[in-house]
């Protein structure tokens, strides 16, 4: 039996694949695939831990690719790795494939071995908690703060979730104190707020609460924005605005059933880790805010 993790990489270009293996076939297994259908294939017949997949394919692409091994994989970790930086593939690894990590081409290898070694460990660290008895979901709905300047996405999830304590907010302050008196499972939000930008307060929230499910509901034209929030908030969904009413309840619903899965097996918090970041001394202010809030979550300070 083959003790050594396995990768599978999925690239069209055969020259990048040999690359790819020689480069990792010592410390890894390493299978590769020319195109979505090989991918798959060896997905059904083999046990892989880390899905490596190149997003621009003819036939399929690779957010097709993490999609299919999220089905026939479910406990691999998968990353999209390529410099095609279209914004519907990127939205795209978020909802549909829910990767791990977002690398762009050309690479650094040294940082490609490191975010796949760190794929590894998380993999086998959930593995190695299978055995652990799961947590008894406790008898209790599950809080859900939306945080948007307009009430129209709070009305339609109060409406339909009133078995849910639902909570809104049209400032990043207002929602954290709210949240501290009641923290919720899933964060409804916008990234363009009275303050700004909030992605770096999603950023600190996800590193102290990765049990915490985002859904980003916005309008974003930036794929760097977007990338950021892939590798450094871990969001679980975004959704563009205008926003249809269905799949916002439909995300919305998935969000909960993952966070419930999430409080049975804390093992798999690990698969939500955030990629660490530098403090920036601009977003101190931001910092300062949220660490207010954690520290009242903690029970550290009493909420104003």
């Amino acid at each position: 039996m083959n003790a050594k993790p396995t990768l599978l990489f999925v690239d069209d270009e055969e020259r990048i694949l040999r690359t790819l293996v020689l480069a990792f076939r010592v410390r890894y297994r390493v299978l590769s695939a020319t195109s979505g259908e090989e991918a798959i294939a060896l997905l059904r017949e083999h046990p892989v831990d880390v899905v490596i997949s190149d997003q621009r394919m003819p036939q399929m692409t690779g957010v097709e690719v993490l999609r299919a091994a999220r089905e026939i994989a479910p406990h691999a970790m998968r990353i999209l790795l390529t410099g095609y930086a279209e914004l519907a593939s990127i939205v795209g690894s978020i909802n549909e494939g829910e990767i791990f990590r977002y690398v762009q081409k050309p690479w650094r290898l040294e940082e490609l071995r490191d975010t796949i070694a760190e794929a590894v460990d998380i993999v086998h660290a959930a593995r190695d908690a299978q055995t652990t008895p799961v947590v008894a979901n406790q008898a209790r709905a599950a809080g859900i703060m939306v945080l948007d300047r307009t009430p129209a996405l709070f009305d339609l999830i109060r409406q339909a979730h009133p078995e849910h304590h639902v909570d809104t907010a049209d400032t990043l302050d207002e929602a954290l104190e709210r949240m501290a008196r009641h923290p919720p499972a899933v964060l409804v939000t916008d990234l363009q707020l009275p303050e700004g930008d909030i992605s770096d307060a999603l950023r600190l929230l996800k590193a102290q609460q990765p049990e915490l499910v985002v859904v980003v509901v916005t309008a974003f034209r930036d794929t760097g924005h977007l990338i950021r929030l892939i590798n450094q908030a871990q969001v679980y969904r975004v959704l563009p605005r205008p926003v249809s009413q269905n799949m916002l309840l439909r995300s919305l619903e998935s969000a909960l059933k993952h966070h419930d899965l999430l409080r049975e097996r804390p093992a798999l918090l690990r698969r939500h880790s955030v990629e660490a970041v530098p403090e920036a001394p601009q977003h101190s202010d931001i910092q300062q805010r949220v660490r207010g809030y954690l520290d009242r979550l903690r029970g550290r300070t009493s909420p104003a």
